[in-house]
């Protein structure tokens, strides 16, 4: 085994160079080394044959996204974050805060009020909602997101 590696291993670093990139070829070829040593099945091969056998390892290990290849080498890369990349973003407050959104809710009817009142002020989901309450679950989502509409409607109207 070690002789035919020997005499093949040129061919072999040329088949991770098909598939990797140059700084990779090294980390590849070695760790389908380490498999194709490992591989029982290698040793019933016949020699022609070894090389066929090996680009499948190299094929399977690079493009594989559960292979030891990619966990070790490619699953954590990390591109270098330029500054003038990011924007800076300068905060504004929104002129509809939480007392805008109270004072609509007194316009609208009281169980809608009520209930989106509950929904921001336990901030808990539609379902927590339905339990607490005992409404069922689609009456509590569509009344929510019906006061949402009208809320938006309310804002959109303030604004022209």
């Amino acid at each position: 085994m070690n002789d035919w590696l020997s005499n093949n291993y040129n061919e072999l670093k040329n088949i991770c160079n098909k598939f990797s990139t140059p700084d990779e070829v090294d980390d590849l070829l070695h760790l389908c080394i380490e498999q194709f040593i490992k591989n029982k099945k290698v040793h019933q091969i016949p020699d022609k044959e070894k090389l066929y056998f090996f680009t499948k390892i190299v094929r399977n290990q690079y493009h594989s996204k559960s292979s030891k290849y990619h966990y070790t080498y490619r699953r954590y890369q990390f591109s270098e974050i330029v500054d003038n990349d990011i924007a800076e973003i300068e905060y504004q407050e929104d002129e509809f805060n939480m007392n805008w959104v109270k004072e609509q809710l007194k316009t609208i009817d009281w169980y809608y009020g009520r209930l989106f009142e509950l929904y921001i002020e336990e901030g808990c989901s539609v379902t927590k909602l339905s339990k607490r309450t005992t409404i069922p679950i689609n009456s509590v989502s569509r009344d929510i997101n019906k006061v949402r509409r009208q809320l938006k409607q309310l804002r959109n109207g303030m604004r022209m």
